[in-house]
């Protein structure tokens, strides 16, 4: 391969909205910038296909029929068909088969994990990729220390830490402020206007922030409102109502507290917004603290050891004890004591930020795993 680029195939399985899927996409549109070649192997459509196809990514759709074996066949005369050198899969399902669809072959196995796999039987099949993948990627120290720590024979010389990419050309636009922001400047309650970004879904403890802010409102913090940015969720549907219901019920609903729902605009609000609070019950990388820090905005998180990671050690944000609704509200008024130099203090760290966990950098140290395997 001396002399000439990579052909890497990304294979996942559909082209509906999700993290891995938006990571993947991100890093299509900057294919002009990346070292190697790229194209796409997928299953089915689904609501980012126009986006997709506008990158320019050459894009191939096999969808199993009957029996698996026909299915890898045909991707494995693709792999050849086109040349290419390194199979990159994006799930557990995927690298599963893609061990079968670059057996025997001169096609290189990249496996990325980006969630943990906790029950004996996905443990089990993450050692079997582990195994025969040439190299594992993990979004975070924490992820990959974790999975090193709960496989057997884990070969570590094959275990990548490659941070998530943002394109984050996106923050670096002019904004109108969004209609929501419009009217609280122009409320009688305006001052303070904090967003949590998510989608109510488990992991996330969006509950713990409504006892904050219910905190906060009884020590006789004026002008403070929060946001949530997030969608009601069909599988967990409780993680939702139950926060509408404890805010009803101490009557920050549509006073200090507003549910927002899904938007598109998260890019115009965290430009506008003066805060970011966010708290979760596990997680592996957090996308939205990072797109905060990253819009220059103050951020207070809770202190789990990715979140550590993500912040540099809290250098980056204001870490609170996990759980603790006393510690985070202390933490939260020392930040509003001086709200606009902390503001001027979150700006002045976000180029770090963006150094760090931009989508080109992402690209750049996938393409040293893809040249250390070929």
């Amino acid at each position: 391969m001396r002399g000439q680029k990579i052909k890497v195939a990304f294979f996942i399985g559909s082209l509906n909205r999700g993290g891995t899927e938006t990571l993947v996409l991100d890093s299509f549109r900057r294919q002009a910038e990346a070292p190697y070649h790229t194209i796409l192997i997928y299953r089915n459509e689904g609501d980012l296909s126009d986006a997709y196809h506008a990158t320019g990514v050459p894009m191939f759709q096999i969808k199993p029929k009957g029996l698996k074996l026909g299915y890898i066949t045909k991707i494995r005369q693709l792999l050849r068909q086109e040349g290419v050198t390194v199979l990159h899969a994006q799930t557990l399902l995927n690298a599963l088969l893609g061990i079968f669809c670059t057996c025997f072959s001169h096609v290189k196995l990249v496996a990325s994990f980006h969630g943990f796999r906790y029950s004996f039987t996905e443990r089990l099949k993450t050692h079997v990729v582990m195994w025969f993948a040439n190299a594992s990627i993990f979004v975070s120290e924490y992820v990959r220390d974790w999975y090193i720590k709960h496989t057997f024979l884990t070969p570590r010389n094959r275990c990548h830490l490659v941070y998530n990419g943002i394109d984050f050309s996106k923050f670096e636009k002019e904004y109108a402020v969004p209609d929501f922001l419009t009217k609280a400047s122009s409320d009688s309650l305006s001052g303070m206007n904090w967003v949590m970004v998510g989608n109510f879904v488990k992991g996330r403890s969006q509950s713990f922030v409504c006892e904050v802010v219910n905190a906060l409102v009884e020590r006789g913090v004026s002008g403070f409102r929060l946001f949530f940015i997030g969608k009601r969720v069909v599988s967990a549907p409780e993680r939702y109502d139950g926060c509408v219901r404890y805010c009803r019920e101490h009557g920050l609903l549509d006073r200090n507290v507003f549910f927002l729902g899904g938007r598109d605009d998260v890019p115009a609000i965290l430009q506008h917004a003066d805060a970011f609070i966010y708290s979760s019950e596990h997680d592996t990388f957090g996308i939205a603290v990072v797109e905060a820090m990253a819009a220059g905005l103050p951020v207070v998180v809770n202190d789990w050891e990715v979140m550590k990671e993500i912040t540099e050690k809290g250098n980056w944000a204001t870490l609170y004890r996990t759980g603790d609704v006393a510690d985070c509200v202390e933490k939260m008024e020392q930040l509003l004591l001086d709200l606009e130099a902390n503001k001027r203090n979150a700006r002045l760290l976000a180029a770090q930020v963006k150094e760090r966990y931009s989508i080109q950098t992402h690209i750049q140290n996938l393409n040293k795993v893809y040249e250390a395997v070929v």
